[in-house]
């Protein structure tokens, strides 16, 4: 497909950050044909990191969310279908149907479907709230002004930027997570622990290795039970983590995290004129050797102006370099890399003070690190890990070595 082609039709299923940036990519490259962006939500694209720190909080509006403002869309020239979800694909004959009944014929199809919080699976798992949207964060905030007490179920990103949020606003807040640290996921266990410090010591209940066996309703409450576990509270939120909106393609164009197989250009293999990306897509990353699903804000907006770009004649493979952030209590936590179990580690400055770093290594080579309120070596940090270099470990343990000269 070409610029010149102003018959074709691109449709891009999912309005979110990652749809949204495509649309706003294939616009600014000059594509004349015809731009089609449908979401199941009834909002424009917007960003979703804030839904769980300043917006439920309250101190920033939802105006800041959105990647443009409604007029700007219409100045965009793209067509926008809201509240209307893609109920199937035909993709041997290019449409799609949605929900309403309305059919859109198609020559190129971006999949942006994110995915969706993954239910509680237990008894009384109805009884929860979730946190993905900004119908949730909505909900949420309006549940956390009447309520004083809030149990968070997993003790991930969500859970614990919650429970930092909720605590913040003065609440009762007990975090059960099944592990035996938070966020362990992406943190190695010296960053772990001293996060779950961080939040006992602002007050929150915080529960490892906890099992939790069901909910139930009493009162106006409810509790959250298990084995030697018993908490009351007037919110119960479960943020046991997301799944994949992967059901619009084959079984065979799905990866082992349950995701949208992609090659590096974001083609769905055995599926022409196919891309996904965001949160959705498990793509080929090289810098991994390895199909890699992630779900970062980077990814989201970086991913779809690259296969937009490749739409428009310019291939554009794209290797994500991991990076993730969060905010908790006034402190700033960023994550380059894939966290390797076992890996060596390397320390700079006592972990949790301000500008303390902690880097991971594999076969000698830096493969990760979290900063703590350190955010300006994260570029030389992502340097280190995409070179994979070999950095003299005295020097890298030392904070009067600037980390830019390792590079």
């Amino acid at each position: 497909m070409t610029l010149h082609e102003d018959n074709k039709t691109v449709l891009i299923v999912g309005a979110g950050q990652a749809g949204g940036r495509a649309a706003q990519e294939l616009a600014a490259q000059g594509f004349a044909g015809r731009i089609v962006m449908v979401g199941d939500e009834a909002h424009l694209p917007y960003e979703r990191p804030p839904l769980s720190k300043a917006v439920l909080k309250g101190a920033a509006g939802e105006d800041s969310l959105y990647l443009h403002p409604a007029p700007d869309w219409r100045k965009e020239g793209l067509e926008v279908v809201l509240g209307d979800a893609v109920a199937g694909i035909d993709h041997a004959a290019r449409v799609a149907t949605l929900a309403s009944g309305r059919r859109l014929a198609y020559d190129s199809l971006i999949l942006a479907t994110g995915g969706v919080a993954r239910p509680l699976p237990l008894p009384g798992g109805e009884f929860c709230v979730s946190l993905r949207t900004l119908d949730d964060s909505r909900k949420l905030r309006a549940a956390l002004e009447l309520a004083g007490r809030i149990a968070v179920i997993g003790g991930g990103v969500i859970g614990m930027e919650v429970a930092a949020t909720a605590a913040s606003l003065g609440k009762s807040v007990c975090v059960i997570e099944a592990g035996t640290g938070v966020m362990a996921r992406i943190l190695p266990p010296p960053v772990s622990d001293w996060l779950a410090g961080l939040h006992r010591d602002a007050g929150v209940d915080l529960r490892t290795g906890a099992q939790v066996t069901g909910v139930r309703r009493e009162g106006e409450g409810y509790v959250v039970e298990g084995p030697g576990l018993s908490v009351a509270a007037d919110i119960v939120l479960s943020a046991v983590g997301m799944v994949p909106n992967s059901g619009l393609v084959p079984d065979e164009a799905r990866g082992r995290t349950g995701g949208i197989l992609t090659d590096a250009l974001g083609r769905v293999p055995g599926l022409d004129g196919v891309y996904a990306c965001g949160d959705v897509a498990e793509s080929w990353n090289a810098l991994y050797g390895d199909h890699i699903r992630l779900e970062t804000w980077r990814n989201a907006d970086r991913q779809p102006r690259a296969i937009a770009r490749t739409i428009c004649g310019q291939d554009t493979p794209h290797a994500e370099t991991p990076w993730m952030w969060t905010d908790q209590f006034g402190r700033n936590i960023q994550v380059v890399g894939l966290r390797r179990d076992g890996a060596a580690t390397v320390a700079r400055g006592a972990v949790g003070t301000p500008g303390s770093s902690l880097y991971w290594l594999v076969d000698g080579a830096i493969a990760g690190g979290v900063l703590i309120d350190n955010g300006r070596d994260r570029r030389f940090l992502e340097k280190l890990v995409e070179s994979r270099a070999t950095p003299d470990l005295d020097k890298l343990a030392d904070p009067a070595v600037p980390l830019k000269t390792l590079v």
